[in-house]
């Protein structure tokens, strides 16, 4: 499970879209994935960003409450990804794109930047960037208040005791663990940019 709490994009050094809002999840059932090792990404439906332009570079810190750190996701996007973005696909007699920038983070620090559609839409997702997240060692607000002990304590408390005894009953991956693993998630993903729009 996952908190998000700083996102930042910008276009050209400058900044065209922040947000501190806290969100994040865990996605679906998490006692059943832990269980029978299904592991994909899943979260929030994002906000909207009309009338922003897209982003070159981003700037993501998330609070892991699996590993108890704050990571940050800093990533380059590529120069093309307004076209990618553009490209349109009919799907299911429905014209489809993918539009939506999804940044997922799993314990050990790995993460993926990744362009997927709405739903059931256009597939299969595409990875922009992977990598392991900087571990943050120096945020002012976790040293006064750490993570665990009085920050989170109520949310991590209930984490341990809901899902605390399946992570060690079914251990998971951690850190590069995780690429070959959700890379396999991705190659079962239904071809469905079968038919790009002209």
């Amino acid at each position: 499970m996952t908190d998000n709490t700083r996102t930042e994009f910008f276009r050209e050094g400058n900044l065209v879209y922040a947000d501190s809002l806290a969100g994040g999840g865990a996605g679906g059932l998490l006692s059943e994935r832990i269980e029978g090792q299904k592991y994909y990404w899943a979260g929030g439906g994002g906000l909207p960003t009309n009338h922003v332009p897209v982003p070159d570079k981003a700037i993501i810190e998330i609070v892991s409450l699996h590993d108890r750190k704050r990571y940050r996701i800093s990533v380059k996007l590529p120069v093309d990804l307004e076209q990618q973005m553009k490209r349109s696909y009919i799907v299911k007699g429905k014209e489809d794109r993918r539009n939506r920038i999804y940044f997922g983070l799993a314990p050990g620090g790995y993460y993926e930047v990744v362009l997927m559609g709405k739903g059931s839409g256009v597939a299969p997702d595409i990875v922009i960037a992977r990598g392991i997240a900087e571990e943050i060692t120096d945020d002012w607000y976790d040293k006064k208040f750490p993570i665990g002990v009085s920050q989170y304590t109520v949310t991590l408390k209930n984490f341990d005791e809901k899902y605390g005894g399946l992570y060690k009953k079914h251990p998971i991956p951690t850190g590069m663990e995780w690429a070959p693993i959700m890379d396999a998630y991705r190659a079962k993903q239904p071809k469905t940019d079968q038919h790009p729009v002209n």
